[in-house]
């Protein structure tokens, strides 16, 4: 055990002499949580909507100005010329054009079917979808105080008709704040990169230089020297991780309702997975740039299929099957489980078992092939 402390020591000193390794560890990821915090967000806003009222009535009027006030549409002037719509959705000077045409007050009065023109670009199938979603409920709302309007100048008529009053109630982010969502996963993203990148190039800049060969003639097993060059790492990824949820939560304001010892162990146990996947990259490859380039391949598989950005559940089953396999799924579902819900160990065992499982057999694994790469 002593040698093992002894080399353990030896690394942790390795790195803190060096400053570029410092800046990579502890600065650079809290300049891309601040960044990516703000960056990477569900929430979409500020879509300019062009609007061409061919009526000029005050209902329109009063239609536009539903559009005009409100924080996820910024209405854009518009030639009111028929055909003139399509070549500023063309060119993308708007996502959304609305069309009202002339007589749309008359046929509201006298209830024959007024109609409302909604083009939208396409281009961008998630957007295009969340603009329909705005423009249809700002209608419908709109469509609602008509209605009540008119139920107030007719009372007989109003008695008989009762109107849904939803109630709607979000639990665990009441605010819809899209950036608690994305904080956790973004945690997970660099604490993956710390631990398996920084693993993968620390044991092939040995190899490069020579000096795990000379560590090999000595009395460490390959089990020693695995565990020396792992353990510094990890206690370092668990710092960095600490350090970034600390900020999340006094920057971002994200809560952290689970159990903070129930989420170092579990942090604990991704961490060997993370390790284990960058001691097998090492056994892989010969040099640093490819050390890089293999870990930069599992890191981008690993978040396209995580669920960081796209569902899981939206993707083809096939491809769903594959993201069993991945390891940054179950932590990243493990960090939003215990940041925002207060998820206890009932809820994330199953979790928890598959990382284990995971862990093991990849540190297995690369140990086996440490063992033979360097015999």
């Amino acid at each position: 055990m002593n040698k093992i402390w002894y080399l353990v020591i030896k690394e942790l000193r390795q790195v803190m002499r060096d400053a570029n390794m410092l800046r990579v560890i502890f600065v650079v990821p809290l300049i891309q949580l601040v960044v990516l915090g703000y960056a990477i967000t569900t929430d979409i806003k500020n879509l300019d909507i062009l609007i061409c009222d061919f009526d000029g009535s005050s209902t329109s009027r009063e239609l536009i100005e539903r559009f005009s006030h409100n924080e996820y549409l910024t209405v854009r002037g518009a030639p009111c010329k028929p055909n003139a719509v399509e070549p500023h959705l063309f060119r993308g000077e708007a996502v959304v054009a609305l069309v009202i045409p002339m007589d749309f007050e008359r046929d509201l009065v006298n209830n024959a079917k007024p109609e409302i023109q909604i083009l939208i670009d396409g281009q961008n199938s998630n957007t295009g979808a969340v603009a329909l979603g705005y423009c249809n409920r700002i209608l419908l709302e709109f469509m609602q105080d008509v209605l009540e309007k008119r139920l107030i100048r007719t009372p007989a008529f109003a008695r008989s008709i009762q109107f849904i009053q939803p109630v709607s109630r979000v639990w665990y982010n009441p605010e819809l704040k899209s950036v608690y969502y994305m904080i956790p996963g973004i945690i997970s993203i660099l604490l993956t990169i710390i631990t398996m990148l920084l693993t993968s190039l620390s044991i092939v800049k040995e190899k490069e230089i020579g000096t795990l060969a000379q560590l090999m003639v000595t009395p460490l097993t390959s089990a020693q020297v695995i565990a020396g060059k792992t353990i510094p790492f990890a206690l370092l990824g668990l710092l960095e991780m600490a350090i970034a949820m600390t900020f999340g939560v006094l920057w971002f304001k994200v809560p952290i309702v689970g159990s903070i010892p129930l989420l170092a162990m579990l942090s604990a146990t991704y961490i060997l997975t993370s390790l284990g996947l960058g001691i097998f990259i090492s056994t892989l490859v010969d040099t640093q740039q490819q050390a890089l380039f293999m870990s930069w391949f599992f890191l981008v598989t690993f978040i396209l299929l995580s669920g960081f950005f796209y569902p899981i559940e939206n993707m083809p089953g096939w491809v769903q099957v594959i993201t069993y396999g991945n390891p940054l799924r179950y932590f990243i579902e493990i960090l939003r489980e215990l940041f925002l819900k207060g998820a206890g160990l009932s809820v994330l065992w199953g979790e928890l078992f598959s990382l284990l499982g995971m862990g093991a057999g990849i540190f297995i694994l690369a140990t086996l092939r440490f063992h033979k790469r360097t015999a």
